[in-house]
């Protein structure tokens, strides 16, 4: 999932230095919300807006569906100290696919403000999960005889 969040970073860094989204495109008429969003979707990942656009709305996508499914896994699991920081890593990282449609939508820069923090939260979720992690024994507990 690290991986997959920095790659996304990487790909969201080039959009936003190298990369002009056209003003007009298919998502950006429409009265309702997620529809037009969701056309935004299906026009970034048809290759229309072009490669970098293709990858980053692909790889956001994956990451989505990649928290969402470690969070339920963690959740069945009961795995402690898990749970709750790949719930919040799920939820930002669900903020940061939507407002990245939204500003596909719209062009606002706080959108992608908002993505960004977004990306930033589900991210620290994700390595504090990690940090936490009980570390088993290798040899048993200590002071235990084999």
């Amino acid at each position: 999932m690290l991986v997959g969040y920095a790659l996304q970073f990487v790909l969201g860094m080039t959009l936003n230095l190298f990369v002009t989204i056209p003003d007009v495109h298919p998502g950006t008429s429409g009265d309702e919300y997620f529809s037009r969003s969701f056309t935004s979707l299906l026009w970034a990942l048809s290759g229309a807006g072009g490669p970098a656009l293709f990858t980053h709305a692909l790889v956001g996508a994956a990451l989505f569906a990649g928290s969402v499914t470690l969070f339920v896994t963690c959740v069945l699991r009961r795995a402690r100290g898990w749970r709750w920081l790949t719930g919040i890593a799920a939820f930002f990282t669900f903020g940061a696919f939507f407002n990245g449609m939204s500003f596909l939508d719209y062009g606002e820069d706080f959108s992608s403000a908002i993505m960004a923090g977004c990306w930033l939260i589900a991210t620290g979720a994700i390595v504090v999960a990690l940090i936490r992690r009980e570390q088993r024994p290798v040899d048993g507990p200590v002071g235990s005889a084999r």
